[in-house]
């Protein structure tokens, strides 16, 4: 079984809440070995999130948010305003392939660990530095959380119902996992050129341009039709039916959506052919989107006499695309995703039996990927500090009395 892609690949990691963490953790589970430097002094906010009951929120171990982010991670504590914690800090960078960051600001150069001055310790070395806004242009100071950043990249003003006000997407920030993607992929890119030329790379990456990719379209249509965009809902520009219709059942609904005449035939014998299909205004494409009111209607009307499970299976056997809209009990026990094994379960040392979600995708032929339970707070101190960069045991004590490794 031959090893994991990233394995001998080490990164030293200072992503803090979202995308930086999430970014790093899937470069983990390729088999990187990924250290993530932290401080008492300043908690990684994610620790305090969705503490599960019986625990308080200062045990920072004990966040599951920060437990589905950082698995397969090693942590390290480091006092960043001590001189002999930076020091730390750039022996770490030394044997480190890659750095990883998101901080709002330039605060790794603050510290003297800026690209430049890093490179001349490390001339390959690979840094990410992302960020809301970028590294360059008139914003780049301006802090971000991913509202902010949905809200700046267009996504908010395009979301929403017919007539109504701009909406959030409304679930955990897309635009940070977005980001995370697009960030291992950047870095994936600047390895293969360092194995390719010898030459280490910076990579600015801004979360406004990580998802207002996302709108190409939108962005077309403005630049070449002056057209800005109109808020759908749940509705299709071409399509029609297509929306989530409720089904028997408390809080249930599918999702429906039908292209074409063939497919239109196919949903109407599926319903068992109902007096009201053969109606004028339904019986062509453009028909149907002119009176989408009155046919989503009538199409709940026959999706409420049944679970959301069997719409799908009905209408799926039929052709027609459709899918139970499921909450996350409904997702963690979906036959589907047990079968391929997409949720991951470890044992964490406080918080006990974790289902995490795992990557979204089989490296065939590998050992498994490095799935490790979220590291505690500085966990992992005396390997680093000791094994790795050989400072003795009598010192690495000394430092944490003196509050440098904390």
């Amino acid at each position: 079984m031959r090893n994991l892609p990233l394995h001998g690949i080490r990164i030293t990691d200072f992503g803090q809440m979202w995308a930086g963490p999430h970014l790093s953790q899937w470069l983990a589970v390729m088999g990187a070995e990924v250290i993530k430097v932290e401080t008492h002094l300043r908690i990684d906010f994610m620790r305090m999130v969705g503490t599960p009951p019986g625990f308080e929120r200062s045990d920072f171990n004990a966040g599951t948010a920060f437990a589905s982010l950082n698995f397969g991670k090693k942590s390290v504590t480091l006092n960043m305003n001590a001189p002999r914690a930076l020091e730390l800090a750039r022996d770490l960078i030394k044997i480190s392939d890659i750095v990883t960051e998101n901080f709002g600001g330039p605060i790794l150069e603050r510290w003297g660990l800026g690209y430049e001055d890093l490179k001349k310790i490390r001339p390959d070395l690979i840094m990410y530095a992302g960020s809301g806004y970028g590294r360059s242009g008139p914003h780049k100071a301006r802090p971000a959380y991913a509202e902010i950043v949905e809200a700046y990249d267009g996504s908010t003003y395009l979301n929403g119902y017919p007539g109504g006000e701009p909406a959030t997407v409304g679930v955990s920030p897309w635009t940070d996992a977005t980001q995370a993607m697009h960030g291992a992929f950047a870095i994936m890119a600047a390895l293969y050129h360092r194995n390719k030329t010898g030459e280490g790379q910076y990579i600015d990456a801004a979360m406004i341009e990580g998802s207002s990719n996302f709108l190409g379209e939108m962005v077309m249509g403005y630049t070449i039709n002056g057209d800005l965009g109109e808020r759908m809902g749940n509705r299709d520009k071409t399509m029609a039916p297509h929306g989530c219709y409720r089904c028997r059942g408390e809080d249930e609904w599918v999702a429906i959506a039908v292209s074409g005449q063939a497919e239109w035939k196919a949903l109407v014998k599926a319903m068992g052919s109902p007096a009201w299909t053969k109606k004028e205004e339904f019986s062509d494409e453009l028909s149907r989107w002119h009176h989408q009111d009155e046919l989503d209607r009538l199409v709940e009307a026959w999706t409420r006499g049944y679970t959301q499970y069997e719409v799908m299976e009905r209408l799926q056997k039929a052709g027609v695309a459709a899918g139970a809209s499921l909450n996350v009990k409904d997702l963690v026990t979906d036959p589907q995703l047990k079968e391929r094994r997409f949720f991951v379960e470890m044992d964490h040392p406080v918080i006990g039996k974790l289902t995490l979600a795992g990557l979204p995708w089989r490296p065939a032929g590998r050992k498994r990927a490095g799935y490790r339970y979220p590291p505690l707070l500085g966990e992992d101190n005396d390997y680093v500090f000791g094994k790795l960069l050989g400072i003795p045991a009598a010192e690495i004590a000394r430092l944490k009395d003196d509050k440098v490794i904390y």
